[in-house]
C-alpha cells in the first residue's frame, strides 16, 4: 500500500476514504488512533490514507476532483464567524433571561 493522502485529522481521512469507496477503490486509514497521544507526539502528519499501488492514479484523480468541490477557506471562516457571533448572542440572551428569573423569584 502507498500513501495517497496525508490528512489533518481522522475526520478528513474518513471523508477521503468515503470518496474512494464511492469510486470502488479500497483504502485504509493509518494513524487515526495516534491523535489521542498529541501531547507527546507531533500533532501533524499522523493520519494517512493508503491505497494499493495499482489504484494510485485513479485514487489521485478522485481526490483532486473532491478537493475542487471543497469551499475556499475564506468562505468557511466567514461562515464560522457568523455562527460564532450568533452563538454568543444566544448565550447572552439565555444568561439575561436566567438573571431576570432569579431577580423576580427573590
Amino acid at each position: 500500500m502507498i500513501t495517497i493522502y496525508q490528512a489533518n485529522s481522522s475526520i478528513d481521512a474518513k471523508l477521503i476514504q468515503d470518496q474512494l469507496s464511492f469510486a470502488n477503490i479500497p483504502s485504509h486509514i493509518m494513524g487515526d488512533l495516534l491523535q489521542g497521544g498529541v501531547g507527546e507526539l507531533q500533532p501533524q502528519g499522523l493520519v494517512k490514507v493508503m491505497v494499493d499501488e495499482e489504484d494510485f492514479e485513479q485514487a489521485k484523480e478522485v481526490i483532486i476532483e473532491w478537493e475542487k468541490n471543497i469551499p475556499k477557506k475564506e468562505k468557511v471562516i466567514k461562515q464560522s464567524s457568523k455562527s460564532s457571533y450568533s452563538s454568543l448572542i444566544l448565550i447572552a440572551a439565555i444568561v439575561l433571561i436566567m438573571l431576570g428569573f432569579y431577580y423576580i423569584s427573590n
